[in-house]
Order: structure tokens, then C-alpha cells, then sequence
């Protein structure tokens, strides 16, 4: 619920621009942060991609041997993601809401 709101928040603020979000529950990929003060990188199968506004990551460690423990909420400036990485069609397609 939190993910609609701010994704609502973000198309009035920033109407020029085209956001989705995108949610990803998916054990077979690859995530990495790496933060430093105010900045701060994820990485998905080793590609760093641009155009992420917003990003959330819940690891819910009471459900072992639960594949889908690992959640990534993301809103992202879709023409700005698309052009990051050969792989960011499919991620929207596969995993946009």
C-alpha cells in the first residue's frame, strides 16, 4: 500500500514524467546496495540502473524456507531506467505493476 501511495505522491509532484513501480520477489536474481550518506546504488544481476526514485527492501526472516522473504518495491523513471541496461524491458515487463 505504501508503494501506491508514494507512486501517487511522486506522478503529482512530477507530472512530466512517465514513473513506474515495480515489485520484485524473485529469488533467482542477484541484489546488491551500496549506500554512502545521500547516495545510494542498487545493482540486479550486476547492472547498475538509473531512473530509481524510489526504493524499498523488506527481508522478512520469520519465513524460512520461504523463496519470497526477499521484496524490492522500486519506482523508477521509466524512459530514464529503459535506457540503463539491455535487461530493464524485461525487468518492467516481468515485474511492473
Amino acid at each position: 500500500m505504501r508503494l501506491q501511495h508514494k507512486l501517487s505522491e511522486l506522478q503529482k509532484k512530477y507530472p512530466q514524467h512517465k514513473l513506474r513501480a515495480l515489485v520484485i520477489e524473485d529469488s533467482n536474481l542477484n541484489f546488491a546496495i551500496t549506500g554512502r550518506k545521500e547516495v545510494g546504488v542498487l545493482t540486479i544481476e550486476s547492472n547498475v540502473y538509473k531512473g530509481i526514485w524510489w526504493q524499498q527492501i523488506t527481508q522478512d526472516k520469520t519465513a524460512q524456507n520461504d523463496h519470497s522473504a526477499l521484496r524490492v518495491e522500486l519506482i523508477v523513471d521509466e524512459q530514464e531506467f529503459m535506457l540503463s541496461s539491455s535487461r530493464s524491458l524485461y525487468l518492467i515487463r516481468e515485474y511492473g505493476i
